[in-house]
């Protein structure tokens, strides 16, 4: 069978002319190009996968940006910007919690003393003002001030710290009480030595109350600015001062500072002075003529007695004597 086909092949290529034949190679080379590239790419590819490429590994140290400080920063020192400065370290010698912006420790209070070259962390800031105690609290405006109250005199314990509230002075006399308004608007900051607000409203489990208010308060904090501090220490000798709880939007901010005094029933009654009756006035003395001494009426004229005058006209003596003589 191959035989007679083989026999039929070269036949049929000598019936051939000589443009067919060229014809016929031009393809059979094209072909067997075709075949030669396919088969030494795919041997090159073969070959790159089994040879594994080596590669240079070069480890880089690697840093962070941190807050350092430049100069020591004492504590409860708000820190401004010349205090400190961004500088980067190997990330393997940066502690926790380390501070990478300048915008995160401007203004902030100290917490402990920070030397020079430090890594600022959060630890070492108070980064609000809950964190820093009970005088992180007081406006920068104020001072804290102290009262005595009682269950009446505050509010029956309902005010809490963050509570703004009004100040009445109550002053007892012989005749009365006088009730007057001293101060309005006043921060407080505390009650019962207690600025947590959180820790007034939890029950005796430890579970917050929200309507639970402080039992038996005893002393009020509040926040005050000097002049006004000065008014409230100098009111509280006069007589007791009273807290008014403020609502959180109150109709009126402020009002006039007005006052109200009570006369008691069993005050004693005024005394009524007696009235003295009217002295007549004396009559006016009229003055007293000045009396004018008498003209004197004696004549004029001179006495000459030998060389010597006697009387001179306008020497009043020397008229006596003669007159004498």
């Amino acid at each position: 069978m191959f035989s007679k086909l083989f026999s039929r092949i070269l036949d049929y290529l000598n019936n051939l002319n000589l443009r067919q034949v060229l014809t016929l190679a031009a393809i059979a080379a094209v072909l067997m190009f075709v075949v030669l590239y396919v088969f030494l790419t795919r041997f090159a590819n073969v070959e790159n996968e089994n040879v594994t490429p080596k590669t240079i590994t070069v480890d880089l140290p690697r840093v962070t940006t941190v807050v350092v400080a430049k100069s020591d920063i004492a504590p409860r020192v708000n820190i401004s910007e010349s205090m400190v400065q961004v500088k980067e370290v190997p990330s393997d010698s940066v502690p926790n919690g380390a501070i990478t912006s300048l915008s995160e420790v401007i203004d902030k209070p100290a917490r402990i003393n920070i030397l020079a070259g430090d890594i600022i962390t959060k630890r070492k800031l108070y980064l609000s003002s809950e964190q820093s105690g009970f005088v992180g609290a007081i406006p920068p405006d104020c001072r804290a001030v102290s009262i005595n109250v009682n269950n009446i005199t505050g509010v029956a314990g309902f005010a809490k710290p963050g509570d703004y509230v009004d100040l009445l002075l109550v002053e007892n006399n012989n005749v009365g009480a006088t009730t007057s308004i001293i101060l309005q608007n006043i921060l407080l900051l505390s009650i019962n030595q207690s600025m947590d607000r959180n820790e007034i409203e939890k029950d005796d489990n430890g579970n917050k109350n929200p309507n639970a208010a402080v039992a038996s308060p005893s002393i009020a904090t509040l926040a005050l600015r000097p002049q006004e501090a000065l008014k409230l220490v100098s009111a509280a000798k006069l007589g007791d001062i009273y807290l008014m709880l403020r609502p959180s939007k109150p109709t009126d901010m402020y009002v006039d500072e007005i006052d109200y005094t009570l006369i008691s029933a069993n005050a004693p009654p005024k005394k009524e002075e007696p009235v003295t009756p009217a002295q007549p006035a004396k009559p006016v003395e009229s003055a007293k003529p000045v009396e004018t001494p008498p003209a004197d009426t004696t004549p004029k004229f001179e006495i000459i007695y030998g060389a010597e005058v006697v009387q001179n006209p306008n020497d009043n003596s020397s008229n006596k004597e003669a007159s004498a003589q």
